[in-house]
């Protein structure tokens, strides 16, 4: 007995309506990843760009931590909002020629650097985190002073976030409806590192002697032969969100009390 032919219309916009959000979802995923992965990646690229530009200059050891404020794309934020991110990556690099140091100095000494979002953050003094002074025995089993910079141990993060969207849907005079979506967003952010130095005295000259740290966290002061030394906060550093050129979200210092708000807005129209 042959079966009638059945069209069934019905199941097929069934299937792709379960199919097609399960794709679009999976892409949508992926583009979040690949976005963020993209911008971890220019970090990178970008910290040991500066750590080689700074080594060069200092002729000697160079560390540099870099830091981005931004939005990326989120599948399940409102219209314009995305969500905020952080992506962050540290570069050392020891470029020496001839004597370690500038000309004329023959001191060796190493230097650290921490950025956020193209902002350095450094001692009044000088360029670079503050060096502070402990004793170290050298390869002739001398024992000296040497320069030691201080590491971030931990950061105090502190946003403010709002967001408001509409949308609007009114009659056109040449037929349809006018659909219009309206978002401002307000995003500032504190950031604070938090610093230590470790003042353990190591040995050049014995391989095998590996001393355990000693650390002296900010506020706290450590003596060094006789000397009184303190370990000085790093100042905050607050952004706030703006619209680039390119219509995308990036982040500056915020130096007014008024916070940047962020519109966009998006039209389009539909028939009866």
């Amino acid at each position: 007995m042959r079966k009638p032919y059945v069209k069934n219309s019905g199941q097929a916009a069934v299937e792709l309506a379960i199919f097609g959000s399960l794709i679009l979802l999976a892409f949508s995923v992926l583009l979040m990843y690949g976005q963020r992965l993209d911008n971890q990646q220019q970090v990178k690229m970008e910290a040991f760009r500066r750590a080689l530009q700074k080594s060069y200059e200092r002729n000697g050891n160079v560390s540099y931590t870099l830091k981005k404020e931004g939005r990326t794309f989120n599948l399940f934020s409102g219209f314009g909002q995305g969500q905020s991110s952080t992506v962050g990556s540290t570069a050392t690099v020891l470029w020496q020629k001839g004597m370690p140091g500038k000309p004329g100095n023959e001191e060796s000494k190493g230097f650290a650097y921490n950025a956020i979002n193209d902002m350095e953050i450094g001692s009044v003094d000088e360029e670079g985190l503050p060096r502070y002074p402990k004793r170290q025995i050298n390869i002739s089993g001398k024992e000296v002073t040497v320069w030691a910079t201080p590491s971030t141990y931990s950061e105090e993060q502190r946003r403010t976030e709002a967001y408001s969207s509409t949308v609007k849907k009114e009659e056109s005079p040449s037929g349809g409806i006018v659909n219009t979506r309206i978002s401002e967003l307000q995003d500032s952010v504190s950031i604070t590192p938090r610093v230590r130095v470790d003042k353990s005295k190591s040995k050049a000259n014995d391989l095998h002697y590996v001393p355990l740290p000693d650390y002296v966290y900010e506020g706290q002061s450590y003596d060094n032969e006789g000397s009184n030394q303190t370990v000085a906060s790093l100042p905050s550093v607050d952004l706030e969100a703006y619209s680039t050129d390119d219509n995308r979200v990036s982040y500056r210092e915020d130096t007014d009390s008024n916070v940047n708000t962020i519109r966009r807005e998006r039209s389009w129209q539909t028939d009866y």
